[in-house]
């Protein structure tokens, strides 16, 4: 074995023993063609690697959400644990294994607010913090595809996984592009989409290497509003009784407590998608009870419950 792949084994038992469920490497020539300001160089320009890392959603939050009965678990566990708690510990513990041994790297957490300062060098493509897509970094690691939806679909989870990194200087062996198809052109994302955010057609396409990756479009503005909850047909948390500007108090107590705030779940994207796959055994994740298997609920205008509760 190679001091290469000696390296690249390591890390990766280092990443599992740590708990990350998927581990791949891509070299930073896979970025190639990618824009300036969304390669891996824009944060660590003496990049080499990429060493993506795959954690699974918790597949009752989902559950719990399409039952229309507990968004807790969505928002603690499955964003604020693995964003916040989960991915930093297991990055903190590849970056300390790769500088142990002389190689700097920088750990990727999930992005927030990017590109807000000011460019401090004039061979920056950005100004800080540098931004990358951790779809594409799951790609571009070997991990599996884009969906039309755009999400990363891996063979394991469909798309029911967040993936970080770590970027060093390090040269490892790079994971083998994923060659089979996990989607298989249903739809149903962007029908059960409410945000209608999802395009039809995979008209986006990106190169990498040999492969080509396609989307639909994605209006990332109509998809902001609809994952908040930002209106009453949207959140079962709404009362009818919030002044003007005032959200409702559950959505409150998230953002406050958990620094998030997930309320659509991904209904089109995520569910649907996850039980398609599952149902059709395109992926390898197998349960006992199906995810939807009754008819999805919509929510009722807050100010008809509100009527409904004076008339009590």
């Amino acid at each position: 074995m190679s001091a290469m792949q000696d390296l690249t084994t390591s890390v990766e038992q280092v990443a599992r023993r740590n708990g990350a469920s998927l581990v791949g490497f891509g070299n930073i020539e896979r970025w190639d063609g990618a824009p300036p300001e969304v390669s891996p160089r824009s944060i660590l320009p003496i990049t080499r690697s990429v060493v993506a890392i795959g954690l699974p959603q918790s597949r009752g939050a989902l559950m719990g959400i399409e039952e229309g009965t507990y968004w807790q678990a969505y928002n603690v566990d499955n964003y604020w644990y693995l964003n916040d708690v989960e991915a930093p510990r297991i990055l903190r513990q590849i970056v300390l294994y790769l500088e142990e041994r002389g190689h700097t790297a920088i750990p990727v957490h999930n992005p927030f607010y990017h590109n807000m300062g000011q460019k401090l060098r004039p061979e920056h493509a950005t100004g800080p913090d540098g931004i990358v897509s951790l779809r594409m970094i799951g790609v571009c690691c070997g991990l599996g595809e884009l969906g039309l939806h755009k999400l990363l679909l891996t063979p394991q989870y469909g798309p029911r996984q967040r993936v970080f990194a770590v970027f060093t200087d390090a040269e490892l062996t790079p994971t083998p592009l994923f060659q089979g198809e996990i989607c298989d052109e249903c739809g149903l994302c962007a029908k059960e989409c409410e945000a209608n955010a999802i395009g039809p057609e995979r008209s986006v396409k990106i190169q990498v290497e040999d492969c080509t990756y396609c989307h639909g479009p994605l209006d990332t503005a109509a998809c902001g509003r609809i994952h908040p909850g930002s209106k009453p047909e949207w959140s079962p948390f709404w009362q009818g009784t919030e002044k003007p500007g005032e959200q409702p108090g559950y959505h409150r107590a998230l953002s406050e407590r958990f620094h998030t705030l997930g309320i659509c779940a991904g209904r089109g994207c995520l569910r649907s998608c996850l039980d398609h796959l599952e149902k059709t055994g395109r992926i390898e994740a197998k349960f006992n009870a199906p995810l939807i298997d009754k008819p999805r609920w919509k929510v009722k205008p807050a100010e008809m419950q509100h009527e409904k509760q004076e008339e009590k």
